[in-house]
């Protein structure tokens, strides 16, 4: 009943989270838990399947309260794995799509997972006065990891359910949000809605994507008075390493230090992390399948997972480089790059989106390719540039490529 009691513990008056505009305080988060654990059937693992972020946090509150372990799933999910053997101090569950793609479930104790949060809030700027807006699922591993840690701080979490950059830009300035949680993708859209400074709010955080310096500056025009924080992290083993804008560099790849706490170490070009933050059944050093290279002075870069490192013509090609690459362009909102068979060869193909605003503007590819023959050596140029109306994600914010190979197979 850990975070449950953690929940109890604050004034039950204060805000607790406020969804699409609707206020709910600790007090009555509180009270609907434990009026819903009242009617949970006893079972080691409840499926947690709601469709929105309250009901999601109430859910998973109110197993906690009746010593059940939630698995928090999107609300769409039609294929979920069997139930494994739970350990026996699981707090929580979440399944993610693992190094294969192949859905699995992760178990998290009270131990592993909270006590690290004191250690996030501090280098995330996170505490009882902070008002975090986020969007999206605690689904996301990363929504559920941010929520709690906020709740654990005894803050306020302004919440958003649908996709509305333009109204996030109101909720920020009206519920005075002084700290900000998004993904890359979703933060640069802010900066090209947000026509005013916002002096507001004080910490930005991001992860599960790149973020470089140009746009931390982008992104300082608007909340000039922000600290901006990009990690590196994954399902398996919470936080790896994080960079402050300060110390941003224009290489879109640099993801920083690490945590305290957490050792990263390369062998054979792949990260492997030492952290007593992990799921269960996790034996350290433990790899995720990410690539990467340290510098001297032990700061992280990023080169992709296994499969976007492919070899054509016997030269070894990072997918997510010629992505960096590409959304270095002005006009260019997102770049996802995948490897495909033609004529019995490997061939690399570029799907971009359009920044809004432009979406209805002829996009010259021609000019595209010719700033990226620039940026590449020319055995790394796409054969082809896609355009699409937006890059297909999956739930925990990545881009999803299985889904845009299916979009190319139809084409």
């Amino acid at each position: 009943m850990d975070y449950f009691k953690l929940f109890k513990n604050v004034n039950p008056c204060k805000t607790a989270i406020i969804e699409d505009g609707n206020v709910y305080t600790y007090g009555q988060v509180s009270d609907m838990a434990l009026a819903l654990a009242r009617g949970l059937l006893k079972k080691k693992v409840f499926i947690m399947k709601e469709d929105s972020i309250l009901k999601q946090l109430v859910t998973f509150l109110a197993c906690n309260a009746a010593g059940i372990v939630p698995l928090v799933v999107p609300s769409d999910a039609k294929k979920l794995p069997g139930i494994n053997d739970v350990p026996e101090d699981a707090c929580m569950a979440v399944m993610t799509s693992g190094t294969t793609g192949v859905p699995k479930i992760l178990y998290r104790t009270y131990k592993s997972w909270a006590d690290f949060f004191p250690v996030q809030n501090e280098i995330f700027g996170i505490d009882k006065e902070s008002i975090l807006f986020a969007h999206g699922s605690l689904a996301f591993t990363g929504n559920l990891n941010l929520y709690m840690a906020q709740f654990y701080a005894g803050g306020t979490v302004v919440a958003e359910n649908k996709f509305n950059p333009r109204r996030w830009a109101d909720i920020i300035k009206k519920e005075n949000v002084n700290a900000i949680y998004l993904i890359p993708s979703k933060l640069m859209l802010l900066s090209d809605i947000v026509k005013e400074c916002n002096y507001n709010v004080k910490s930005v955080i991001s992860g599960s994507q790149s973020l470089g310096l140009a746009d931390a500056r982008k992104l300082k025009k608007i909340f000039p008075m922000s600290d901006i924080t990009l990690y590196y992290g994954a399902s398996e083993l919470s936080y790896v390493t994080y960079v402050k804008d300060k110390d941003m560099k224009p290489d879109r790849n640099f993801i920083g230090k690490p945590f305290p706490g957490v050792k990263v170490s390369i062998k054979d070009g792949m990260i492997y992390v030492d952290s007593k933050y992990h799921a269960e059944g996790i034996n350290c050093p433990y790899s995720v399948s990410d690539n990467g290279y340290m510098d001297a002075e032990g700061n992280l870069y990023f080169k992709g997972r296994s499969d976007d490192i492919v070899l054509i013509h016997g030269r070894k090609i990072s997918l997510v480089n010629i992505e960096n690459e590409l959304e270095k362009m002005e006009d260019i909102h997102e770049a996802a790059v995948v490897s495909v068979m033609d004529k019995q060869k490997n061939i690399i193909i570029a799907f971009i989106s359009i920044k809004p605003g432009n979406v209805n503007t002829n996009v010259n590819i021609g000019n595209i390719s010719s700033n990226l023959r620039k940026r590449l050596a020319h055995y790394e140029m796409p054969c082809k540039i896609i355009v699409l109306d937006e890059i297909p994600h999956n739930g925990s914010g990545k881009k999803d490529k299985k889904k845009i190979l299916e979009i190319y197979k139809q084409k």
